[in-house]
């Protein structure tokens, strides 16, 4: 064969390799799916101290990037936060109210963690330690129009703590939620 043959064969199989290469590109990596969230069931995060009792009703329950929450209702109608740091999985338990706006807030020597629909605000006095968009916030069984009451106030909220940082200097109103247990029937085993 001549050079020139070599020349042209050597191109008819260039152009045959861009041709293979551009029918049957290189597949793209997948992406990796999402990880997905801890378990849940009517009492809150499984395996988790942010889990109502058995006797309790599981009212709100949410995750952000740091934090499981869950409110849970006692069978007297009063609300308790139940919560657990995901970095050391401290837990913490308090007793909370409704304030006016819907929001629940606890208190714990000092540290205020208030529960909205669209953030979990933990604020201590006038500082805000943290405010956390919830990547999961579920209201299974009481929406808050239908789960608030017009009962005196047993607790109040700094303003601090309010979502809404144009709150005036006023507590809010805080008011409880009654729930009536009714009796289920009971599962063998559960």
């Amino acid at each position: 064969m001549s050079d020139r043959e070599y020349s042209f064969l050597g191109l008819a199989a260039l152009a045959v390799s861009i041709a293979i290469t551009v029918c049957f590109p290189t597949p793209l990596p997948e992406a990796a799916a999402a990880p997905a969230g801890p378990s849940t069931d009517e009492h809150g995060y499984m395996g988790s101290s942010a889990r109502c009792d058995d006797t309790q009703t599981l009212m709100a329950y949410g995750r952000t990037s740091r934090a499981l929450v869950v409110i849970c209702v006692n069978r007297d109608g009063k609300l308790e936060y139940r919560g657990m740091r995901i970095s050391d999985e401290a837990g913490i338990t308090m007793l909370a109210a409704r304030a006016s706006d819907g929001t629940i807030i606890a208190t714990n020597d000092g540290v205020t963690y208030a529960v909205s629909p669209t953030m979990l605000l933990v604020s201590e006095g006038d500082s805000v330690l943290y405010r956390d968009s919830w990547i999961e916030f579920r209201q299974p069984r009481f929406p808050v129009a239908a789960a608030t009451s017009s009962a005196s106030p047993t607790a109040s909220a700094s303003p601090s703590t309010s979502a809404n940082p144009s709150t005036s200097a006023t507590s809010p109103t805080v008011s409880t939620t009654t729930v009536t247990m009714t009796p289920t029937t009971s599962k063998s085993g559960s």
